[in-house]
């Protein structure tokens, strides 16, 4: 059986905590983790942008920085947002979540956090999240991030397969761990 959650909301709703929750008690009782999360980096009190982590080594990496704080040429600019994002971080984090899709199992929980502006334009972790999605259709439990105003577009995504997906906001992860339990036997 597959199945996606998706949980939504605003920036700073708490989508990513949610995850970081699930994944801990994923973790706890020895669940397979794959994916990746995308937790927000400081400097001093002042966020500057959000790294990817690898969810079942702990590995960081750069991904999305304020303008200012975006130094080299690996770094491109998408409309007119105040953020630039990483190309060698978007290539890592894309083969992170394609490899997740090949090794997924009925027992692995996979998460993407999160499919944004730039995944519904066909950019950023789309080519991962779509392999996941890809995936869903045979086997695997899912948890993917997004705004509440791209939560049509990740149903879109997931279509092709139409897993069970269940919708929740994001800071309800009592909820999503009682399904991902339940989808995961």
């Amino acid at each position: 059986m597959s199945k996606a959650i998706i949980i939504h909301g605003a920036i700073s709703a708490g989508k990513t905590k949610t995850c970081l929750e699930l994944l801990h008690k994923a973790k706890d009782l020895g669940i397979r983790v794959e994916g990746v999360i995308s937790p927000r980096v400081f400097e001093g009190e002042s966020l500057i942008g959000y790294d990817c982590r690898r969810v079942s080594t702990g590995e960081a990496f750069p991904l999305v920085r304020l303008k200012e704080h975006a130094v080299g040429s690996d770094w491109f600019h998408f409309g007119g947002l105040m953020y630039a994002f990483s190309t060698e971080g978007f290539e890592r984090a894309n083969n992170i979540l394609i490899r997740a899709s090949i090794e997924m199992t009925p027992s692995t929980l996979v998460f993407v956090d999160e499919f944004g502006r730039l995944e519904d334009k066909g950019r950023g972790l789309h080519r991962g999240a779509s392999a996941v999605a890809s995936k869903l259709a045979e086997e695997g439990v899912a948890v993917l991030t997004c705004r509440s105003d791209l939560v049509e577009s990740v149903c879109d995504l997931l279509g092709r397969g139409a897993p069970d997906a269940v919708v929740l906001d994001a800071g309800d992860a009592g909820s999503a761990w009682e399904i991902v339990r339940a989808a995961l036997g």
